[in-house]
């Protein structure tokens, strides 16, 4: 009795071992270009806006792709940098001072929307303008995107129920 179950965990084991390394094999395949991409953002900030320290690297895909880069810059203070992907115009800077900052942001929102979970909350660039982008299910299970200004915290779009 024993041989026989040695035997069929060997023969469900076995596979489930190999599918998961071939899964994770897979997901480090397609995790590199993103990694590749957020590098090469982080070194354009450093370059172009003269950051010294990187906080967070947000990927934003909207109107145009964006990457939004939040570091201390050589004078010490917080700044937020937009990059287009495209790399066909010159990168946004920013001090935090003086816009919506990420904590602000999110009391913002749960003041417009409630204590709705956040699916992702990114930092990017609409028609020229820095957006904070929510990105939520609401009470139905429909899909919401709040846009605020990162400017001067005022709701700028909100798509509802997809």
């Amino acid at each position: 009795m024993r041989t026989n179950f040695k035997k069929w965990l060997l023969i469900i084991g076995i596979p489930v071992v190999v599918i998961a390394i071939i899964v994770g094999i897979m997901y480090n395949n397609a995790q590199k270009p993103y990694e590749k991409a957020k590098a090469t953002a982080v070194q354009e900030a450093k370059e172009k806006a003269a950051l010294t320290e990187v906080g967070e690297v947000y990927v934003y895909n909207g109107t145009n792709a964006y990457y939004a880069v939040t570091g201390k810059d050589e004078s010490g203070r917080n700044t937020a940098v937009w990059i287009a992907r495209d790399g066909k115009s010159e990168p946004v800077v920013k001090p935090l001072d003086t816009g919506v900052t990420e904590k602000e942001a999110r009391a913002l929102f749960t003041e417009e929307a409630g204590h709705v979970e956040i699916l992702s909350l990114t930092l990017g660039m609409e028609k020229e303008t820095p957006v904070w982008l929510f990105t939520f299910k609401n009470e139905n299970g429909r899909l919401n995107y709040y846009y605020l200004s990162f400017e001067d915290g005022k709701w700028w779009k909100k798509v509802e129920n997809i």
